[in-house]
């Protein structure tokens, strides 16, 4: 009986030892690009049916998550959990990205008004008013600050006390626009920004005085060009949504060449290639001689947003999901559901210190890393 016990008890150990040991393959499940590391409802209170869109980005800075939350508050959440560091009432929505300036977080809301707080305790350094929704993110140079609002105007203002310098307005003809704005580009002391008549201008910094002008679309409505002009080998590349992708000279404002492709948002430059998001849901790669490579459908919807993840590319359009692409062959890898029919994101992502963010137009915040 003893025997028979000790025979048994020394199968179990070997079978035990055995389990341990084996080496199962294939069940490991692959780890998600898109992990979400922590994520906030951010929908403000409304009526049934009337559903509140985010236009606004998040921006990440130095462990910070900063992110406006369109029941009128600016929020800081800590990068790594989600943690509020501080939250502070702007009385408005958001329509654009902040900015880091020093230790500040420069944005401005849809009431017009422009906020410079500290970055770590959200304390107000000073609060401007420029009477019309804030459209883009400001842009620092030297020591000024450019804005472009919903009423076709140009700010520059002091980035240290907000004092206005100078402003430019636009008068645009056409009622028929997408109501966005272009966010300005700032080189060798030179403002250059599309406006929602077609046309695209170059500006002194110091004065504003206009210096050049040029139309990019003839068409008769729908002709903003919305997307940042960008650099590209010392040339201008600047798009509207109804007509050509063009390429001009700083200094003269001559059109170098015409490219058609209808641009949703500013084209990136990658790996020696230029990235041109289109309001037909495709990237078109073009190499540095701006010749067409490939073009890659990804959406029927209008792409908004490309940004280097995850030895790939994440791509965001007005539809309900984030794709990850091959940085070679530009084929999807992964793709991340928002998870509403109304959702997309309608401003743009962010990436730094190795975290990816995202807020839905359903007022969704996604943290991936």
């Amino acid at each position: 009986m003893h025997k028979l016990i000790l025979i048994t008890f020394s199968l179990f150990i070997t079978s035990c030892s055995t389990l341990k040991n084996l080496d199962i393959k294939g069940v490991k499940e692959k780890e998600s690009a898109f992990k979400v590391i922590w994520n906030k409802n951010q929908d403000p209170i409304h009526q049934t049916g009337n559903l509140p869109i985010a236009l606004n980005s998040p921006l990440i800075h130095d462990g910070i998550l900063y992110v406006g939350h369109n029941q009128g508050y600016m929020k800081a959440y800590q990068l790594d959990n989600g943690k509020e560091i501080w939250s502070e009432y702007d009385d408005g929505a958001y329509h654009s990205k902040p900015v880091i300036y020093k230790d500040w977080v420069i944005y401005g809301n849809a009431k017009g008004r422009i906020f410079a707080r500290h970055s770590l305790t959200g304390k107000a350094e000073y609060i401007v008013d420029l009477d019309a929704a804030i459209e883009t993110q400001g842009v620092v140079y030297k020591d000024r600050i450019i804005f472009h609002t919903r009423n076709h105007k140009i700010f520059c203002l002091d980035v240290n006390t907000g004092k206005i310098l100078w402003s430019y307005k636009r008068s645009v003809p056409y009622l028929t626009t997408i109501q966005r704005a272009s966010k300005p580009l700032v080189y060798k002391d030179k403002i250059y920004v599309g406006f929602a008549d077609g046309q695209v201008g170059a500006f002194s910094l110091e004065e504003g005085v206009i210096l050049w002008e040029r139309r990019l679309s003839t068409g008769n409505k729908f002709v903003d060009v919305d997307s940042t002009p960008i650099l590209f080998k010392s040339s201008i590349l600047s798009g509207s949504i109804n007509g050509d992708l063009v390429m001009i000279n700083p200094s003269s404002g001559q059109i170098q060449r015409r490219l058609p492709y209808k641009v949703s948002r500013a084209p990136i430059v990658y790996q020696n290639q230029l990235l041109v998001p289109t309001i037909f849901g495709e990237i078109v790669v073009l190499d540095k001689d701006l010749i067409e490579k490939k073009v890659v459908n990804i959406s029927k919807v209008p792409v908004s947003s490309i940004v280097p993840w995850k030895a790939g590319l994440a791509v965001s359009s007005v539809g309900g999901e984030i794709l990850l692409l091959d940085d070679v062959s530009f084929q999807v890898k992964e793709r991340f559901q928002l998870g509403h029919a109304y959702s997309g994101v309608h401003g743009e992502l962010d990436m730094g210190e190795n975290y990816l963010a995202a807020l839905s137009s359903r007022n969704r915040l996604y943290i991936f890393k």
